[in-house]
């Protein structure tokens, strides 16, 4: 059985996304720890918060994290959840009803991405909330070549 071992982080929308790292930066009084055209995130003290200007997240988006993404992804499927993906365009789809957006290391079976440091899938629950979950993997980091 899949389980929600804890919080793992929280994605607010930001429609204008160089403002609101800014009003963050300022409420923190820290700089992003990751930061990319349309995504941001703020550490620190055991809590990380995303900012995100993906036209899908419209409300804030809890990341649970759990031991094996793979498992808890089949667990809530079979819970009458719907795995989603992120297409091209920036929206969210059902998967396997639109090509997942390029550029992304997305298993276009299950919509589950990986990113260096973690695994991470969205998925619709039959009441229509998006659940989010995320798994830490070790950051395999290439030898240094100098």
């Amino acid at each position: 059985m899949a389980r929600l071992t804890g919080f793992g982080n929280v994605v607010l929308p930001a429609r204008d996304l160089p403002a609101s790292i800014a009003a963050w930066t300022a409420l923190l009084d820290r700089q992003p720890a990751f930061q990319s055209d349309d995504f941001a995130a703020f550490s620190g003290d055991g809590v990380e918060i995303g900012l995100t200007a993906a036209p899908w997240v419209d409300h804030p988006l809890v990341f649970w994290t759990v031991q094996d993404i793979e498992q808890s992804h089949r667990t809530l499927v079979a819970a009458g959840a719907t795995a989603m993906t992120e297409v091209a365009d920036g929206s969210l789809a059902e998967v396997g009803t639109a090509e997942a957006a390029e550029g992304d290391n997305i298993d276009p079976a299950t919509g589950i991405v990986d990113m260096p440091g973690a695994r991470l899938a969205v998925l619709k629950a039959a009441d229509g909330n998006l659940i989010a979950i995320t798994q830490e993997v070790p950051v395999d980091w290439p030898a240094d070549q100098s």
